[in-house]
């Protein structure tokens, strides 16, 4: 089993590294690197050192993939005794169509699922150091009031005084440092939720993930109250707010341990005659996962909102430009310039770039005239 366990996860980030390199910067990528967060630092690092590129852009967040795998896994051994459940329960998460965005894409969601898991470590086999954490936390980002409010819980339902105290104290920290922006009229936010929380789950293993929550709430562990407390706030916010969904899934897709508990129990204390219609919902959600993870990384899917169309035409652009040897350019689209600066275009005003996404024609204007059209693929040619 261990075997089979490596060479997956061999072929599945040689995977998630071709189809990195295969996606240009997208528009919230690019105006990640222009703010000041702790994470804009890392990645401006690595692409100092590694040069811009779509490879290099998101290297950091595959690393940090991989060790957030080998800290579930780490974790699934304290939840989950049979070996097969604790490999199930790793590839499961791994699949996960939340993961996968957040492991291709340049943004703080891997952040905080590696920062989370690597709590839950150190709670679970090192519990003096997880305190330490959890101050280091207070100032790393607001997201972290979902963590908090769950220990919060945790710790009231341990009877647990000290942590309690601890736990608001953080809280507080937290919320002074970043002063929440709660604000709104009731508004129809919630039903968009819902289906983004589909789109990152798949709506079978969202729906069974509720079910999950429901039967372990007699027997809820730390993980429970983190990711229960991360899908109520996120809930609750939405009826006021729109709410930005990387603040709160990464305490949500952690979530696929006690699920795998839920099921793998409710399956092996029935009688082999019924076992049959479990491996079917066994099937079913599996198919749900693979089927939206397909979805998710075919531009088809997404159409203008698109999580990958974004991600697909501006190198190809940059290409033509430099064949044609234009190096200095502007664009109507100021976004759009911002991506194509990235990969080494400067800024000028004697060329004036537009872009037609519809008919995906670039048209390079000079003292307004138009001299140049030509029409970019839907995939990049590298």
């Amino acid at each position: 089993m261990k075997k089979i366990f490596y060479i997956y996860f061999f072929i599945f980030y040689l995977f998630l590294i071709v189809y990195a390199n295969y996606m240009d910067i997208g528009d919230l990528e690019i105006s990640y690197l222009s703010l000041n967060y702790p994470i804009t630092l890392i990645e401006n690092s690595f692409l100092y050192f590694f040069g811009n590129s779509n490879l290099s852009l998101r290297m950091p967040s595959i690393i940090l993939s991989v060790f957030s795998i080998f800290l579930y896994y780490q974790i699934s051994k304290k939840y989950l005794k049979k070996e097969f459940d604790i490999y199930l329960s790793v590839i499961l998460f791994s699949i996960m169509p939340g993961f996968i965005i957040a492991t291709l894409l340049f943004n703080k969601s891997i952040y905080l699922i590696f920062i989370t898991l690597m709590f839950l470590y150190s709670f679970l086999y090192y519990r003096f150091y997880s305190y330490i954490f959890l101050l280091l936390f207070t100032i790393a980002d607001y997201s972290f009031i979902s963590l908090y409010l769950g220990l919060i819980f945790y710790s009231i339902y341990k009877k647990d005084t000290k942590f309690l105290i601890y736990s608001i104290f953080l809280l507080m920290i937290n919320a002074n440092y970043f002063q929440y922006d709660i604000h709104g009229k009731p508004n129809g936010y919630f039903m968009d939720i819902i289906l983004v929380y589909f789109s990152i789950f798949s709506p079978f293993i969202f729906i069974y993930f509720i079910y999950a929550l429901f039967k372990t709430f007699k027997k809820p562990t730390l993980l429970w109250f983190i990711s229960t407390w991360g899908l109520f706030f996120s809930i609750l916010l939405s009826f006021r707010q729109r709410i930005k969904i990387d603040d709160f899934a990464p305490f949500i897709i952690i979530s696929v341990v006690f699920m795998i508990s839920v099921f793998m129990h409710e399956y092996r204390i029935r009688l082999n005659v019924f076992r049959p219609f479990y491996r079917k919902i066994a099937y079913l959600l599996l198919f749900s996962i693979i089927l939206f993870d397909i979805l998710i990384l075919s531009s088809k899917y997404f159409l203008e909102k698109s999580i990958v169309t974004q991600f697909n035409y501006t190198y190809d652009i940059y290409t033509n430009l430099k064949r044609y040897n234009i190096n200095n350019i502007s664009c109507k689209d100021k976004l759009l310039c911002k991506k194509l600066y990235f990969y080494g275009l400067k800024k000028g005003n004697k060329h004036i770039l537009a872009f037609d996404m519809k008919t995906k024609k670039v048209s390079i204007s000079h003292n307004h005239k138009k001299f140049l059209n030509f029409y970019v693929s839907k995939l990049n040619k590298k």
